[in-house]
């Protein structure tokens, strides 16, 4: 392992809205809507491409960065239960950059990109503060590849 970090996609599925009244259906269209949007900003590539295949879930996961790769790790709610669920994984062949898109999400907290070689990209909130160590690791994680 060269680093982690516990992250949010950027591009997660909106939902949990209005549950029930004359406001449901236009709570669910503003909520696909939203999700849409998202997606379009945050989430790039065709249909089969990696970053396509990737969860966005609005769940917490740990991002984890080593010499085979990156891969995703769901702890619970609360960022602590063992043993980990397994998410998702990415070999290292397929991972162009990661890098900083300049931009914060809700609560200050940096949006980091991933790219892919296929051409596709996708964005997560890096919920580390500070988020040194993060850089720190995919500086080591650019240097293994």
């Amino acid at each position: 392992m060269i680093g982690h970090a516990r992250v949010v996609a950027s591009a997660f599925e909106r939902g949990g809205g209005v549950a029930s009244g004359p406001n449901k259906l236009l709570g669910k269209a503003v909520e696909a809507a939203s999700t849409a949007a998202s997606g379009a900003r945050h989430v790039g590539g065709d249909d089969g491409t990696v970053a396509r295949d990737l969860p966005r879930a609005a769940d917490l996961h740990v991002l984890v960065l080593s010499d085979r790769g990156l891969s995703l790790w769901d702890f619970g709610m609360t960022g602590t239960s063992t043993p980990p669920d397994h998410v998702a994984s990415v070999p290292r062949a397929s991972v162009a950059a990661i890098t900083d898109t300049g931009k914060k999400a809700q609560g200050g907290v940096t949006v980091a990109r991933v790219s892919f070689t296929d051409g596709s990209f996708f964005d997560y909130r890096i919920m580390e503060r500070p988020d040194t160590a993060f850089w720190e690791a995919v500086a080591r994680f650019d240097d293994a590849g």
